[in-house]
């Protein structure tokens, strides 16, 4: 990936949605929003986050799980990246993720 932040957007096969920032630098990510903070790394078309909950107050997109793993594929799209994939061990439990290219890093 390309190192910068992005601003990202995602809905699971759940019915639930949200958004937040991430900040890439040498294919490692970190970020975050009001509720879970994502941290993981890209390799090659594949991303592995691991997303934990930092405010029990804020419902998972996932109903019930607030510490996962995400196996993820990666493709370019015109403002950033398209990601697709589920939780790890949990097939059923999909997610879609845009990430917006919104800055560089200083």
């Amino acid at each position: 990936m390309k190192d910068g932040i992005y601003y990202v957007v995602f809905s699971s096969n759940q019915q639930d949605f949200g958004n937040g920032t991430v900040v890439v630098k040498n294919d490692v990510i970190n970020g975050g929003d009001f509720g879970f903070t994502y941290q993981g790394h890209a390799e090659g078309n594949k991303l592995h986050l691991h997303v934990y909950q930092h405010d029990s107050r804020v419902t998972s997109v996932f109903q019930g799980v607030d510490n996962f793993n995400l196996d993820l594929s990666l493709s370019d799209s015109n403002e950033g990246y398209l990601m697709q994939g589920s939780v790890a061990g949990m097939p059923s439990a999909q997610i879609a993720i845009s990430a917006k290219f919104i800055g560089k890093l200083i």
